[in-house]
């Protein structure tokens, strides 16, 4: 039977028996369908022999013995896809749990594949399936049936054999301080106070005229705001593309806001108000302060050719350390090589220059080149 906790003292108790833990394994549940902040609705946490699922919705409880458990730096908090868990942890912490390892990014380090699952793991380590029955539970709903409650604390039971294996792996290949640099941006506060004023960033645009950007920019920072501040989703005040139709018409009062081809007022008109406000300050504003989009670097068609065989010596040198090329470096960075760019690339720093930056510079500066090798696929020749 799933050890459920639904009271501050048993919850103090169960922390209480892992302050000595080298590591634990953690797994949330949560829904956000109807809200802009994920909901919390199940925490599960395993030692070494002792597992628990909290219930953070059961009326009186009290979470601050898993969050001191969560900020104790003696403890590694092992996740699964850590991001959403930590952005969750954190808004209601107001502090990252620390210190931490992610499974899909260590898996990806010991080289199987790119973004891999956690299912997927299950079953190439530890040989066993993955019960996916409850997968779409509404877990907001009380109570849990004993099935449900096992789904969930199975994640962080397997998580424990699966942190093991590839912390194995990675003492062996000497790659643990890869998994340390790759959690520096999970770490960062500024990964989850995201800036109302960029929120337009995510946006397609119709139209890049910076007048047009900087109409987008109010409007989205006005629905962010807004859907932060009642807690519903940002598509509940306005849909995407009725958010750029918008930005498009500028429209300045509630008539002409309704006449909008998909626009469906999902509150009372009068708090439509600060928007038009929002539209005819833009209207105002110098044009020295529109955003500007970053120029995009204009790459010749020898350029294009560089970039080719950049992505071959990649490949090659992704598959010698047993790596995801992407985890090494994307498009826009052997583009930005190729263009002779040199300051700020992380592929030039930490692990990737030793396994890839390195020899890219030295295929660039004509000190190698690259031959077929019908073992190995491609190999250097040094010139």
């Amino acid at each position: 039977m799933v050890n459920v906790i639904t009271d501050t003292a048993t919850l103090q108790a169960f922390c209480d028996s892992l302050k000595n833990e080298r590591f634990i394994t953690v797994d949330t549940e949560f829904m956000r369908e109807k809200t802009f902040y994920p909901e919390l609705c199940l925490v599960q946490v395993a030692g070494e022999t002792n597992a628990a699922a909290i219930d953070p919705l059961a009326p009186g409880i009290d979470l601050s013995p898993l969050y001191k458990l969560l900020a104790d730096l003696n403890i590694l908090k092992v996740f699964h896809a850590c991001r959403q868990d930590v952005e969750i942890f954190y808004h209601a912490m107001k502090s990252i749990p620390a210190p931490l390892f992610d499974t899909q990014v260590a898996a990806m380090v010991c080289g199987y594949g790119e973004s891999v699952s956690y299912e997927s793991l299950v079953s190439k380590i530890l040989g066993k399936p993955v019960d996916k029955s409850s997968r779409f539970t509404d877990w907001a709903k009380r109570p849990l049936s004993e099935k449900q409650l096992q789904y969930a604390l199975d994640d962080v039971l397997h998580l424990r054999g699966i942190y093991l294996a590839l912390e194995e792996q990675l003492k062996k290949s000497g790659r643990i301080s890869w998994i340390l640099e790759e959690m520096e941006p999970v770490l960062d506060p500024e990964t989850y106070d995201t800036n109302p004023n960029d929120a337009w960033r995510k946006l397609r645009l119709r139209n890049p005229s910076p007048r047009y950007m900087a109409v987008l920019q109010a409007i989205a920072a006005w629905r962010e705001i807004t859907a932060r501040t009642k807690n519903v989703p940002r598509g509940r005040i306005m849909k995407d593309e009725t958010l750029t139709e918008v930005a498009q018409s500028k429209p300045d009062n509630f008539t002409a806001l309704q006449a909008i081809r998909g626009f469906y007022p999902t509150m009372p008109a009068s708090q439509y108000e600060p928007l038009f406000a929002i539209l005819k300050g833009v209207e105002e504003m110098p044009a020295s302060t529109y955003p500007q989009l970053p120029a995009k670097p204009q790459i010749s068609n020898l350029g294009e050719s560089l970039v080719d065989l950049l992505r071959l010596l990649l490949k090659a040198c992704a598959a010698q350390n047993q790596v995801v090329p992407r985890l090494i470096a994307d498009k826009d960075e052997l583009e930005l090589l190729a263009l002779g760019k040199r300051d700020g690339l992380h592929v030039l720093h930490g692990w990737r220059y030793e396994i890839f930056g390195k020899e890219a510079l030295r295929l660039l500066d004509g000190k190698i080149a690259l031959k077929a090798d019908g073992k190995n696929g491609l190999a250097f020749i040094e010139i």
